[in-house]
């Protein structure tokens, strides 16, 4: 007994995966950032305001790429912003995040990536199925 297997368009497929390759990493970068963008977005949404200093801290930050590795992070605090009630740099974020022994959390920045984890599937997903075309 014999089982052939023919696959027809072989060509097709190793033309379309040799453009995919061209665009996947470029296409990923691009999506990662705008789930990030929106992470941004809504972290901004739910942070506690007070003087609104930690809320303009939280930005999307690219890291340098290397080889296939692509990072984009999405920080709060730093950045050169002040808070006007203590002419100090932002730098208590993890302690509205995590809290302290004297107050309690407050995360924004957690909830915010939790609610874009299926965007962040989604979003891939298509960016793949565009470098495919």
């Amino acid at each position: 007994m014999e089982a052939k297997i023919e696959i027809i368009g072989m060509n097709r497929l190793f033309a379309r995966l040799g453009r995919a390759e061209d665009s996947l990493e470029s296409k990923t970068v691009e999506g990662l950032s705008e789930v990030a963008d929106r992470i941004v977005q809504d972290a901004k949404g739910i942070v506690s305001v007070d003087t609104g200093s930690l809320q303009k801290s939280i930005r999307k930050e690219d890291t340098v790429s290397q080889g296939y590795i692509h990072g984009v992070s999405v920080v709060a605090g730093g950045g050169g912003i002040i808070n006007p009630k203590t002419g100090r740099e932002v730098n208590y974020a993890a302690y509205v995040e995590y809290g302290t022994s004297k107050m309690q959390s407050k995360p924004f920045l957690r909830p915010a990536l939790e609610q874009n984890r299926e965007n962040l599937r989604h979003v891939l997903k298509s960016k793949l199925r565009e470098s495919m075309q």
